[in-house]
């Protein structure tokens, strides 16, 4: 059996997130084994003994990819964290032909061998479609209307073409000379040098909406049925997009316990939600028809369905 390459980037102020991605990919791939390499400037001696705690059990090893953070001082990263360029150098310090990559806002829900094995052929990666594009945005971007626009959260990348078209130089070159309003940052600049060179995954290995049931009309825009279904019923990998995430207390996602049930197998297990306060207790605890009635019809009439 192979090792399997996985790649996260992260600062040091989510390490407790990425902890439970790592606990909930090993404690479902038990039997890989695995090399993580994780892209940081900042993490602490105390955080890197918290990570390699979660990973002493299984068959993983970690490698730490420091760098100088002067590399992107020239970027505007806006309401996100500068880590989320991290993974843009990738093809300068690692040698491997193929990897995993994964966001540290995710739950790993299931096996990611079939995922991991996908056949890349002479794409730059496998995603899964990102249903919240659309065509004007796409036209902002420079992207055709017929073009297709993926979330870069879960990214089987195929690293040996990376190094081989020097991305890294690309990139770098690209984030200096262009003059579009990158709103997705990274993710941005990957739809727009990959533009139709990646293949299509199902949704159920990046499962980014809170609720499917409520987003059901849109996502049959972009995904059959049957990957609709698999994605609700049996999710490999669920991802935890927007700025309200299953470690806030008012975040509502359908699967935010899991979040919960995999913290407390890290030693990050002693956090507390920093926005559990009496206000937003009782405006949880307030009936959704009263707090958001669009939604609660929405509800309603998607349940009948």
């Amino acid at each position: 059996m192979s090792v399997k390459n996985i790649v996260f980037t992260a600062d040091n102020n989510y390490m407790q997130h990425l902890g439970v991605t790592l606990i909930s990919l090993l404690k479902n791939n038990a039997n890989e084994e695995f090399k993580v390499f994780l892209f940081s400037s900042d993490i602490t001696s105390e955080n890197k003994s918290k990570i390699e705690q979660i990973a002493q059990p299984y068959r993983c090893s970690i490698e730490y990819i420091s760098f100088d953070k002067k590399i992107f001082e020239h970027i505007d990263a806006g309401r996100f964290s500068i880590a989320t360029y991290y993974r843009l150098l990738m093809p300068k310090f690692l040698k491997v032909d193929k990897l995993l990559y994964l966001d540290v806002d995710m739950v790993i829900n299931g096996s990611i061998s079939e995922l991991y094995d996908t056949e890349l052929g002479d794409s730059y990666v496998a995603a899964v479609e990102d249903a919240w594009s659309d065509k004007s945005y796409l036209n902002n971007l420079g992207l055709s209307e017929n073009s297709r626009y993926f979330n870069a959260g879960v990214l089987v990348v195929n690293l040996k073409k990376w190094r081989e078209e020097n991305l890294f130089d690309k990139f770098m070159r690209f984030v200096k000379e262009t003059k579009i309003r990158l709103e997705a940052h990274d993710q941005d600049i990957f739809n727009i040098i990959f533009d139709g060179k990646w293949i299509c995954l199902g949704l159920k290995y990046n499962q980014y909406e809170k609720n499917p049931d409520l987003d059901k009309d849109m996502l049959e825009h972009f995904f059959t049925f049957k990957e609709i279904e698999d994605a609700q019923n049996t999710p490999v990998i669920i991802h935890f997009i927007g700025g309200r995430k299953p470690w806030h207390y008012r975040n509502e996602h359908i699967r935010k316990n899991l979040y919960w049930e995999y913290l407390m197998l890290t030693p990050f297990n002693d956090y507390k939600p920093d926005d559990k306060t009496i206000r937003n207790i009782i405006s949880k605890n307030t009936p959704q028809i009263v707090r958001n009635p669009k939604r609660y019809l929405k509800s309603l009439i998607n349940s009948k369905k």
